[in-house]
């Protein structure tokens, strides 16, 4: 009997190619974050970290703003602004490649800022009034309404993603081959799979534009919505990097085999008092009622152990130095005195005293732990509430009328560290601003966040500041009680990781894994 060799040299090959394959596979090295999981893909909607730091792996900026707080060129090479301050010609890199194969150009650009005026993108509350046009292949001009002295950090907003153009619907699954077509940016790393709530994966991109310094072939993005089981993935090896995890944990990250990075932010919560309607209303003596009624030096103790930087009632934190002035004007714990202005507005039995006042928390950090404090603090001050638990998620999905962060009565958000302190007035406090959760409306304060934006002497802009810290103080709808330190931790064999403040604009492109 005759034995053919042609089936076992073909077997051979298969076995070989396989082998092959796994080695590979082996030899590749995957960097894999753990975090909870993002809700909404658009990249000019989605605002928490997952969801920025998704969009950040597949898409680039115009400029970016590096973790230290500097803007640094993307797929910008150069931008002009004219000395009235009401033009912006920005010249785009030559030779950049979408995923898709198609090169970058101008009207890219131009559909990607129409886009974000369309949708209403949070990016606007920076950008401020433009018109963009192609003035050619790779130059585009932005033509103001009015100066805008950090009209360069709008382009490296969190949402300001170049997109492709005539995609109307990025970040949408599709079918079949054509299943991540609309996740095509000009990243570095390519979406190889998505399985929402579960994982995502991203693999590197072979025709990236840009520099890429570390040795990462894949990144995969895990979804734990639990911090303690985050914590676990990384001591167990299962993933590489954590963030935002709450302080009180740091001492479980102590271990062999883990670093812990904490690392200096204007990261606050934002305790906010619905000033239009609702069982809270217009009444400022009720907002003052809170912050008599909030002790935020024993917070700071009880959640920090003092480290952290008291907060007044304004979101310009020590971050930036040239324009941080402590408040003289903050309320000192005075819980008498909140039950006084209480009875004075129409309460004198108290907030809640029949029904306890809902009170939702972003479960982020130690926000639920410090909502039990503040509980404890506001019912000396005559204020009943009812701790209401969200995971992050959930809680900032939705359209701005049924997301619950921007419709409930009182509620904690936690707030990320922006570049600029303008972006948090313009985005939050300005009257019909994309994120104002209080819903508060200040005729002065809009004049003067109006004014503000136009001033580039630091002298000047911060004389604008102390005035606006001021109506903080006497009516604003907020407390920040602290300004606190982000604490992350990775792997012991992950170098080139870079933290950045807001770290969902954490920047992997530099990461080593392996000693």
């Amino acid at each position: 009997m005759k034995i053919s060799r042609q089936p076992l040299i073909v077997m051979l090959t298969v076995a070989l190619l396989s082998l092959s394959a796994m080695w590979t596979m082996a030899q590749e090295t995957v960097f894999r974050i753990g975090m909870v999981a993002p809700v909404t893909l658009d990249p000019a909607t989605g605002s928490n970290d997952p969801e920025v730091l998704f969009n950040r792996t597949i898409y680039s900026y115009l400029w970016d703003v590096n973790a230290e707080g500097s803007l640094v060129p993307d797929l910008a090479s150069d931008t002009t602004f004219s000395e009235d301050g009401l033009t912006a010609v920005v010249t785009l890199r030559d030779g950049v490649l979408f995923h898709d194969g198609s090169s970058l150009t101008s009207a890219d650009v131009v559909f990607t800022y129409n886009r974000l005026k369309e949708v209403g993108s949070p990016a606007l509350n920076l950008l401020g009034e433009y018109e963009v046009s192609a003035t050619g292949d790779l130059e585009v001009t932005f033509t103001l309404a009015r100066p805008n002295a950090d009209f360069a950090f709008g382009l490296a907003s969190n949402w300001s993603f170049v997109i492709k153009d005539g995609t109307t619907s990025p970040n949408v699954l599709g079918e079949g081959d054509a299943q991540f077509a609309s996740f095509n940016g000009t990243g570095a790393f390519i979406l190889e799979s998505y399985n929402p709530n579960v994982d995502a994966t991203f693999v590197k991109n072979p025709n990236y534009w840009g520099e890429v310094t570390g040795n990462v072939d894949r990144v995969q993005h895990i979804y734990i919505e639990d911090q303690q089981a985050q914590i676990d993935a990384l001591k167990t090896g299962a993933v590489d990097f954590i963030f935002k995890v709450a302080y009180d944990r740091l001492a479980d990250l102590t271990v062999d085999g883990i670093t812990t990075i904490v690392k200096a932010t204007n990261q606050h919560p934002v305790i906010r008092i619905r000033s239009d309607e609702g069982a809270l209303g217009e009444d400022v003596r009720v907002r003052q009622a809170f912050k008599y009624a909030t002790d935020r030096e024993l917070l700071n103790i009880n959640l920090f152990g003092g480290i952290a930087t008291i907060g007044n009632n304004d979101p310009i934190g020590p971050l930036y130095a040239d324009f941080y002035a402590p408040n003289e004007a903050t309320q000192e714990f005075d819980p008498a005195k909140s039950c006084e202005l209480l009875a004075e507005a129409g309460y004198p039995d108290g907030l809640g005293a029949e029904t306890p006042i809902q009170f939702y928390i972003d479960d982020s950090f130690n926000y639920v732990q410090m909502a039990e404090f503040l509980q404890q603090d506001w019912a000396e001050g005559c204020i009943n509430v009812e701790i209401l638990p969200r995971n992050p998620g959930d809680y900032y999905a939705g359209a701005d009328d049924v997301a619950e962060w921007l419709n409930v009565d009182l509620a904690v958000t936690g707030w990320g560290s922006r570049p600029v302190p303008q972006q948090y007035l313009v985005e939050a406090y300005r009257t019909g601003a994309s994120f104002n959760e209080s819903h508060w409306s200040d005729a002065e304060l809009d004049a003067l966040i109006d004014e503000a934006s136009q001033i580039t002497d630091l002298e000047a802009r911060a004389a604008v500041y102390a005035q606006i810290s001021t109506i903080f103080a006497e009516r604003g709808s907020v407390i920040i009680p602290f300004f606190a330190p982000i604490v992350g931790a990775s792997t012991s064999n992950i170098s080139g990781l870079d933290m950045h403040p807001f770290p969902g604009r954490t920047d992997v492109r530099g990461v080593v894994v392996g000693n």
